[in-house]
């Protein structure tokens, strides 16, 4: 059940305490004042003769200064409450980036150092990056010897992972590694979104290539130096220099022919090729690891980015109102000083008093 009526810090006992005490010390205080004023003035004059000599000295004018001044600190304080009322719908509004990650799926992804083997390790750490920075919003390429865009850019992490979850190397079935094909896959993603926008937010857009870095067909490091007029290039390497051996079944053609050739194969992580890719993307280059060291290493990299306004979900929420007390506690106080003004005129005139002449000496002779 929502409720119509809220104040911003809702009905906490302390905030409900604090008010009701400010209530109590604000009239004890204009009380103790009028007491004062009074004391001040009958040291010099008759409290029968106040109210005729002084500038509003008779209690009954005096009444409604008090009011003013106790209601409008209480519609003051409402007003730093905050009242809430009337539900209003907008569309949430977030600074974010947009961040493409480009996953290499092919058969090296398999080597199993590091454990429990690099195509996990990679996931687990773009999941990583991804609870970093929950208001981003990202996008998922697979590739190995032609790329396919799994994720468009979304907000929703909760889309993003399932689709994170479900790659894996028989994702995309033409075999191989090429970089180059990846990167152009996502530079016309970010092409097709300036189209649709028509707003040039390169500065907020980043390609995050996650991979061994063999590159078996294209030139990745050309098409990175394209990319970075779109967005800049960031490439985490995973695995290990010295290189680890695998054993793969290699298919002839794309992976829907049943004729298959086991192979063996030093898969080394090609830090060379990826460090220049990095570099002509106008990103970073970060090596993988056990910890989350590169996690955070890459978190500084986007953060230095600047962001760009994304619109996410229609939301309800009720209208602060605070300005109709704040309006109300000013009237009260402006009326306040406008019954000052007048004051002098609410003077009470004096009486008409007999006047007893004395007698003349005749009349009391007689």
């Amino acid at each position: 059940m929502t409720q119509d009526f809220l104040f911003a810090y809702g009905y906490a006992a302390p905030w409900l305490i604090g008010g009701i005490i400010g209530v109590i010390l604000i009239t004890w205080g204009l009380v103790r004042l009028e007491q004062a004023h009074r004391k001040r003035i009958h040291r010099f004059i008759d409290m029968r003769l106040s109210s005729r000599l002084v500038v509003g000295g008779h209690a009954r004018f005096r009444k409604p200064i008090f009011w003013f001044t106790l209601l409008g600190f209480i519609c003051l304080m409402l007003a730093l409450a905050q009242p809430r009322w009337g539900v209003e719908r907008i569309h949430q509004t977030k600074r974010s980036h947009d961040l493409l990650f480009v996953l290499d799926v092919s058969a090296s992804m398999l080597a199993e150092v590091p454990e429990p083997n690099r195509l996990e390790r990679a996931k687990q750490k773009i999941d990583s990056i991804v609870a970093r920075n929950p208001g981003d919003r990202y996008g998922l390429i697979a590739f190995s010897g032609e790329a396919e865009l799994m994720c468009p850019l979304t907000l929703d992490q909760s889309y993003f992972r399932t689709i994170l979850n479900a790659v894996d190397t028989d994702s995309i079935s033409l075999e191989g590694t090429n970089i180059s094909v990846a990167l152009q896959r996502a530079m016309d993603v970010y092409i097709d979104q300036l189209n649709l926008t028509g707003d040039s937010v390169s500065q907020s857009q980043a390609v995050i290539l996650v991979s061994d870095g063999e590159q078996l067909d294209g030139n990745g490091i050309d098409t990175a130096k394209a990319l970075s007029d779109m967005a800049r290039v960031h490439v985490i390497g995973v695995g290990e220099p010295h290189g680890t051996e695998i054993t793969f079944q290699s298919r002839f053609g794309n992976r829907t022919n049943v004729e298959q050739q086991a192979q063996t194969h030093l898969s080394k992580l090609d830090e060379d090729t990826l460090s220049r890719i990095a570099v002509k993307g106008g990103g970073g280059y970060i090596r993988s690891t056990s910890s989350s060291r590169d996690v955070d290493e890459m978190n500084k990299l986007i953060q230095e980015m600047f962001t760009r306004d994304t619109q996410g979900d229609l939301t309800e929420s009720l209208v602060n109102r605070y300005q109709w007390p704040l309006a109300l506690a000013i009237g009260l106080f402006l009326a306040e000083g406008f019954w000052l003004v007048l004051l002098p005129y609410l003077r009470k005139e004096p009486e008409p008093e007999s006047i007893d002449l004395p007698e003349s000496k005749e009349s009391s002779n007689a």
